[in-house]
């Protein structure tokens, strides 16, 4: 099978695009999916992690992935952030540090996870932040991917990168697996039949997690959509048909004509903020750790 990859961006258009591959290749079987980068003018690097779960998934069916015809300019970023490596394609140093690069995890990683995100975010535009405040970003940016370790039932693991634009003033980090989705997960806790955008809706709320026992949760997201609002930046989340973004104090939820195999999530952030964050009395580290 041959897939045409489109021009691909961090916008809905390019999630689509992702879980229409997913839904065309998932019958394939002993077989070869060959995704082919001629249609493609341009590749927002994050959407590597994405791309990554989909394929995985592919190969779990005893697949072989190739990709072919990529242009030299998406070949070098992804070359860069060390995602064609499992492809054929050698590594290229990354000497304008503007990569958070491509890894893909096993569930029980959360350490690596850990030191990836303390070490690959410094020096790539991260507004001033007290050592409290910027404790809790980190630690809300793991607990979205401890949700995914207690979740997603994900055989095939986690898939992460990230990318730095100094031109356009943002830095992105892309979190995706190959799970069941939220709307498994809200269903089997809520025992209502949600649909994928009221799981995603459900699971912003503050308070709201499917953790059971004395394990905390429900603060990342909330968290990272709070500092999102005065940041002036981007939250996407995709899981399943399901479709979220929050910028500039507005939401646009609907529903995907396809259906992406587990759930991605996309945190932009505008690094052209010059306000320094500081942490507020009420808001305590305990109340995530």
């Amino acid at each position: 099978m041959i897939y045409y990859l489109p021009t691909i961006h961090s916008h809905h258009d390019g999630f689509e695009s992702m879980a229409n591959l997913a839904s065309e290749s998932k019958e394939l079987l002993f077989d070869k999916l060959e995704i082919d980068f001629s249609r493609c003018r341009f590749f927002d690097a994050n959407m590597a992690a994405p791309l990554a779960a989909v394929i995985a998934g592919v190969a779990d069916n005893l697949n072989s992935i190739e990709i072919v015809n990529i242009s030299t300019s998406i070949e070098r970023i992804l070359r860069k952030n060390r995602f064609l490596e499992n492809y054929g394609y050698t590594a290229l140093e990354d000497t304008n540090r503007t990569t958070i690069p491509f890894q893909r995890l096993q569930l029980s990683d959360g350490g690596r996870f850990e030191d990836y995100i303390q070490y690959h975010l410094k020096g790539k535009g991260i507004p001033d932040m007290s050592e409290g405040l910027g404790r809790i970003f980190k630690q809300s940016i793991f607990e979205v991917f401890q949700n995914v370790v207690i979740h997603s039932g994900s055989r095939l693991g986690v898939f992460v990168c990230g990318q730095f634009y100094p031109n356009l003033q943002r830095l992105d980090l892309t979190l995706a697996d190959g799970g069941v989705g939220m709307r498994t997960n809200v269903r089997n806790y809520l025992k209502q039949n949600v649909s994928s955008v009221e799981a995603i809706r459900w699971a912003l709320m503050q308070g709201h997690t499917t953790k059971t026992g004395s394990q905390p949760g429900g603060v990342g997201l909330t968290f990272l959509k709070e500092f999102i609002t005065s940041n002036e930046g981007k939250i996407q989340i995709v899981s399943r048909q399901g479709f979220y973004e929050f910028q500039s104090g507005k939401e646009e939820v609907f529903k995907m004509e396809s259906d992406y195999p587990g759930t991605v999530v996309n945190l932009e952030i505008n690094t052209a903020d010059t306000k320094t964050y500081r942490l507020m009395p009420e808001i305590s580290p305990e109340d995530i750790f």
